[in-house]
């Protein structure tokens, strides 16, 4: 088989960031490992760094797999693909935290067969590592992480995205405050990794 057919091409964007839920024909995909190993070696990252581990977040979980999802199903890239910014699905989705501090994801495929979820992870992974605006979000000053990932089949290829949020949930001297921060007040970043020919 050519090499070309057997390699994984990976698309990546950066953002400082809901889709339907798959239905498990489409998947085939072991969600739940691919989320613990994303935040395993999320961990292990900052850990090396004399950083503190991040705490799953379930409703960061939820929003990220859904747009993981969203973005996998439809074939669509962006953190806006859905005509949202990350705040914005937090925001709808009634996420608690005091600050969003970014949204990594990635896109891989392959063809004609599936890869499994220790390769399309550490595709993602080594990618948002070497990425100098990813690799900022790995080491954000946050609390709290929500991740999603899914492996959707589109004809003859299969098509990865996983989906990592990062949010603060220790507000200094205030109270946590329900998502409230509106798209102005996020930071304006490229939705596009500017290390990627157009």
């Amino acid at each position: 088989m050519p090499a070309r057919k057997q390699g994984i091409v990976t698309l990546a964007l950066m953002v400082p960031a809901l889709g339907l839920f798959a239905p498990a024909l489409a998947q085939q995909f072991d969600v739940t490992g691919a989320r613990s190993a994303i935040i395993a070696e999320t961990n292990a990252y900052r850990a090396e760094r004399g950083l503190p581990a991040l705490r799953e977040n379930a409703g960061a979980n939820r929003l990220a797999q859904a747009y993981a999802t969203y973005l996998a199903r439809t074939d669509k890239t962006g953190h806006g693909a859905d005509g949202r910014s990350p705040s914005q699905r937090l925001r709808a989705g009634g996420v608690t935290y005091c600050k969003f501090r970014g949204e990594n994801w990635h896109r891989s495929w392959t063809r004609p067969k599936r890869a499994s979820v220790g390769t399309a992870v550490g595709k993602a992974m080594a990618f948002w590592k070497r990425s100098p605006g990813h690799e900022r979000a790995l080491r954000s000053a946050s609390t709290d992480i929500g991740v999603g990932a899914v492996g959707w089949k589109h004809g003859g290829r299969w098509i990865y995205t996983e989906v990592q949020l990062f949010i603060d949930t220790t507000c200094r001297g205030a109270q946590v405050m329900r998502a409230t921060t509106s798209a102005e007040q996020v930071p304006s970043l490229p939705d596009r990794n500017p290390q990627r020919l157009p």
